[in-house]
């Protein structure tokens, strides 16, 4: 993988719910590492992960590629088929580029589920691996974020105890405008994981939201090191 800005996502469509308006600024740009693709998780309940793997894993193939992302599976096994946290599991997995990143995005952590938590991890370890060099950029969890009451108390929590325990220290919220042309499109995409309940409604109502406070018709939220978008 070549490209100067990565996607740590821990689940295929964690990164078109969360991160479409960095994927939008990036596309042809950038790269895309899947973890946990290897899943019993649908919404119609858990089924078996030999049926549910491959069709959760083309879904994610043909959605990114038409996004101009390029792709790396690692097929390892979700919380759902794992049922334990996945630090160790992680632990040997880098993130390889050609050439030095400049751009690295990762899960936020809001809703603190394991395996987000877990590629958060990896990428503040590679972040200090490489001396602090790419621009590490969290995307808020969506569309976990979205059912949470008072989330941007939420928000501000996490990001307190990231750079208390983490000692990422210079983190700044930014907001990422989205047009509703470029909004429309992050729907249209994310209702194409037929596999997966239609979140529509959340995202199209957190974005509003998120929107106003960057006099914008939409809006993602991202906590980023010496950030500059």
């Amino acid at each position: 993988m070549s490209s100067a800005n990565l996607f740590l996502s821990p689940h295929p469509d964690d990164l078109v719910y969360s991160a479409f308006g960095a994927i939008s600024e990036h596309s042809g740009k950038a790269g895309a590492q899947i973890f946990f693709n290897v899943t019993r998780f649908t919404k119609w309940g858990l089924l078996p992960k030999n049926i549910v793997t491959p069709v959760r894993t083309v879904e994610e193939a043909i959605i990114l590629a038409r996004l101009r992302l390029g792709i790396s599976f690692l097929w390892m096994d979700d919380y759902s088929l794992r049922g334990r946290p996945g630090e160790k599991q992680l632990s040997l997995e880098l993130v390889h580029s050609r050439q030095p990143l400049q751009n690295l995005f990762c899960p936020l952590g809001i809703g603190d589920q394991p395996d987000h938590l877990a590629v958060r991890d990896l990428a503040i370890r590679y972040w200090r691996k490489m001396l602090h060099k790419p621009r590490l950029w969290f995307y808020e969890d969506l569309p976990y974020a979205a059912r949470i009451p008072r989330i941007d108390e939420v928000v501000e929590n996490c990001v307190r105890s990231i750079s208390q325990s983490e000692g990422l220290r210079a983190l700044t919220l930014q907001y990422w405008p989205l047009d509703s042309a470029l909004f429309r499109k992050k729907l249209f995409f994310s209702r194409l994981y037929l596999s997966q309940n239609d979140q529509t409604e959340l995202l199209e109502r957190h974005g509003r939201e998120l929107g106003k406070k960057c006099s914008s018709a939409y809006a993602e939220r991202y906590v980023c090191s010496e950030c500059e978008k």
